[in-house]
């Protein structure tokens, strides 16, 4: 069995990459507010295991009901409570917020953030369009504020392996591929029209950016409804991607499915990459690799650390903090991230008018 090993984390710090232990640190730790007491309860353990950079102050959500199960699950003081983002940015001193709210409050919460002088972690997606998104980091970085964009898929194990592989073209330039995504959910989202792309989909084009190594340029693409859908909004994309290398990449992306599993092939000119992964994120990662046609596909041992969800947010927040505090800019900022927006928006123009659309920054 071939075995890839990944890069040195020092390497993949300056990347935006793993942890490093190369912490920039202030004399006091960020104080922070998170807005959200659904997803943002997995933020609020990543502060409680990051106490010499980060400080709750105060928790946000307009559910006082769940918000206070939260805080005692949590082991936190009731007086963190707010049911109120106005109030909290009125009358708390605080220098950071976490946005774990749905898609569509984004570009509202954000925005009240960067009026108040705060840098921002935001879940994905940034906003609802790439011309909301990019407004909101030129006034973010006009004010010298930091926005990262929460995307976890690009850094489990096995993902970042291939990326290497790519990126050292261990097995020549990329060709042509695939990246299929079936999620199991068993009911809608309940946010907004073409909600599979800001739940899902926007995950799935992170990751395969991250793993080609550069960036999208033109998308023909379909978010719709399956036939036989329960579903009142779209459930699912497709779509061809072209890369900057004239690489396409076919995608498939439901969250509609029956059976949950992931897959990214890749051909290259002179063998074949495959990614997989059981539940698309959670599951268990495998990597095959393939040069022989008599032989087919074998597998490839990489360093599969089990990383959860809290594992890779604590990742994303400790690398923001570095950044605020004069390190490295990471891989998920909102410069950044406004090529994975860029490429949705393409994809939704693709679906309204049926022709390929260009992904323009």
């Amino acid at each position: 069995m071939q075995k890839i090993t990944l890069d040195d984390p020092s390497t993949a710090q300056q990347r935006g990459g793993t942890n490093t232990g190369d912490t920039h640190t202030m004399a006091e730790p960020l104080k922070t507010v998170v807005v959200g007491a659904g997803r943002g309860r997995s933020h609020v353990q990543s502060i409680q295991r990051l106490p010499n950079l980060f400080e709750l102050v105060a928790w946000v959500d307009l559910d006082a009901i769940r918000l206070n199960e939260r805080i005692s699950e949590a082991g936190l003081s009731t007086t963190l409570a707010s049911t109120s983002l106005a109030k909290t940015l009125e009358h708390t001193d605080f220098d950071a917020i976490v946005v774990a709210t749905w898609a569509r409050t984004h570009n509202a919460i954000v925005g009240q953030a960067i009026d108040a002088q705060k840098h921002i972690l935001v879940e994905k997606p940034y906003a609802l369009t790439l011309a909301t998104s990019r407004s909101l980091q030129d006034r973010a970085t006009a004010a010298g504020l930091k926005v990262v964009v929460n995307q976890q898929w690009r850094y489990k194990p096995g993902q970042r392996a291939v990326r290497q592989l790519l990126a050292e073209q261990a097995y020549g330039q990329a060709q042509v591929g695939h990246l299929v995504t079936y999620k199991a959910r068993g009911s809608e989202y309940p946010d907004s029209e073409h909600s599979q792309l800001w739940q899902m989909t926007v995950h799935e084009i992170d990751s395969v950016i991250s793993m080609m190594g550069q960036p999208i340029i033109a998308v023909a693409g379909h978010s719709f409804r399956p036939p036989a859908t329960t579903w009142v909004r779209e459930s699912s994309a497709t779509a061809e991607l072209t890369f900057k290398n004239g690489a396409r990449v076919v995608m498939v992306s439901t969250s509609d499915a029956r059976v949950s599993g992931h897959e990214f092939r890749i051909e290259c000119e002179r063998g074949a990459i495959v990614y997989r992964n059981t539940q698309g994120f959670g599951g268990e990662e495998s990597l095959l690799v393939g040069t022989d046609p008599s032989v087919g596909l074998t597998p490839m041992a990489f360093d599969n650390t089990k990383l959860t969800t809290s594992d890779i947010d604590a990742q994303v927040m400790e690398g923001w903090a570095n950044w605020i505090n004069g390190g490295p800019e990471p891989e998920t900022s909102g410069p950044e991230n406004l090529y994975v927006i860029g490429a949705l928006d393409a994809l939704l123009e693709s679906t309204n008018s049926g022709r390929t659309a260009p992904v323009i920054i």
